[in-house]
């Protein structure tokens, strides 16, 4: 009987060994992954460095940023040090993010975008465009901190133009929760068991890199999955509680950006909203856009902060025809447009 014991015992622990050695296999892979997409060894300190942030924007296009934010800290403290790092220019740099709005060139090769324009129009302002295609808020925060990392001059000022993009995080129905925002709702509190799930998958995610891919994965495939079957880009199931959450995402990434802003000794934020055919306001008014100017009036608080919403002027309904070439992405005419509004605000 004792030997019986013994011999379960045994294959108990080796059993236990061999599995612990399989994740630990796969933990080391996904940290090589990392580290080399990202030519960072410091891959390799996710989870036992709270400092070593990463985040995976689009894994398959390897789209993976990794951040040491000690290195942001040693920036900010530089300039606290030297308060007239950014100040002694000639020109007042601006450096603009947003989504394929704000990078240009989508309505044909002669389309431009609204920050080439404004940087041509006002010899004074020299705009520095950090838009790409299809990314929100929460791929700009990482952008700006990178960019206050590396930057050796810093602007004087930052248009953030988000908006049309926000609702990636609820893309199909299924969250991504970058910000914790679940977790710490009071709402998810009063669901203990739901909220202890959440607890220890984000506790799991903030120390395993295997776990971090592999549930990007699952993210990516289950989207696709759903979108092949509705067809359509706003799932039509999502529910005023998304919309809601994408707002609070959206209003979470500014936020951020806006303190990081402060701290980098960059004296304005302008948050644009930019037009869209008249249609698209019309479907998304009720569905996120009134989450999303709730977010602003909060984010409007801040000092320094201000509002430029372009998506009232009336001539981007007058003249749609000839300033849109889909829901969202504009003309030449249409970004000259843009630039002028927002030029004789911040002036």
């Amino acid at each position: 009987m004792k030997n019986k014991n013994l011999s379960f015992k045994k294959k108990f622990v080796l059993s236990f060994f061999a599995i612990f050695l399989f994740f630990f296999f796969l933990e080391f892979i996904s940290r090589i992954f990392i580290s080399s997409t990202t030519s960072n060894f410091k891959a390799f300190y996710y989870g036992f460095n709270e400092n070593i942030k990463i985040d995976i924007n689009h894994l398959i296009k390897f789209k993976i940023n990794l951040t040491d934010l000690r290195d942001l800290n040693l920036t900010v403290n530089e300039i606290k040090k030297n308060l007239t790092k950014s100040n002694n220019k000639k020109k007042n740099i601006i450096w603009a993010f947003g989504g394929s709005t704000t990078k240009g060139n989508f309505c044909g090769s002669n389309a431009s975008s609204w920050p080439k324009i404004l940087s041509d129009k006002n010899k004074n302002i020299d705009v520095v465009n950090y838009g790409q295609n299809g990314i929100d808020s929460y791929v700009s925060l990482q952008i700006l901190r990178n960019s206050g990392i590396k930057s050796k001059n810093l602007p004087q000022s930052i248009i953030w133009a988000h908006k049309f993009n926000e609702i990636n995080v609820i893309y199909q129905g299924i969250k991504k929760d970058p910000n914790n925002i679940l977790i710490n709702s009071n709402k998810n509190e009063k669901r203990q068991l739901y909220f202890e799930i959440l607890k220890i998958e984000k506790t799991i995610e903030k120390y395993s890199l295997f776990y971090k891919i592999l549930k990007n994965v699952i993210i990516t495939s289950n989207r696709k999955i759903i979108r092949n079957f509705t067809n359509k880009h706003i799932n039509p199931s999502l529910t005023k509680e998304d919309f809601t959450f994408a707002a609070k995402n959206f209003e979470f990434n500014t936020r951020e950006a806006i303190k990081l802003s402060k701290n980098l000794g960059i004296k304005n934020f302008y948050i644009v909203s930019l037009p869209s055919l008249k249609n698209f306001e019309e479907r998304m008014k009720d569905k996120f856009f009134i989450h999303y100017y709730n977010s602003v009036r909060n984010l409007k608080k801040n000092d320094d902060v201000y509002f430029i919403d372009l998506s009232k002027k009336p001539i981007f309904l007058k003249e749609q025809n000839s300033l849109f070439c889909d829901d969202t992405h504009k003309t030449l005419k249409a970004n000259i447009l843009v630039a002028n509004f927002i030029d004789s605000f911040i002036q």
